[in-house]
């Protein structure tokens, strides 16, 4: 996995639209950042990507949390 390979399916998460498709779509990037972070960990100067990406992930989890609020309106 490299950096252009996770941001490529962090930015599809970004635009999708579709709820389903979007839970897919979180879950599969946050995978490839957790896959990239394993890949990082030897690496003393992968510090910047690594920030980048937990950038990412609360972005992600942003995301997941008005997923969620907007699923349970849907359902009340």
């Amino acid at each position: 996995m490299n950096q252009a390979e996770w941001y490529n399916l962090y930015s599809h998460a970004l635009v999708e639209h579709d709820p389903v498709k979007l839970r897919f779509r979180i879950n599969e990037a946050e995978a490839a950042m957790f896959v990239r972070i394993q890949d990082l960990i030897q690496n003393p100067d992968s510090n910047s990507e690594r920030e980048i990406i937990a950038n990412a992930l609360s972005n992600l989890h942003a995301l997941q949390r008005n997923l969620l609020r907007y699923s349970s309106r849907e359902i009340a």
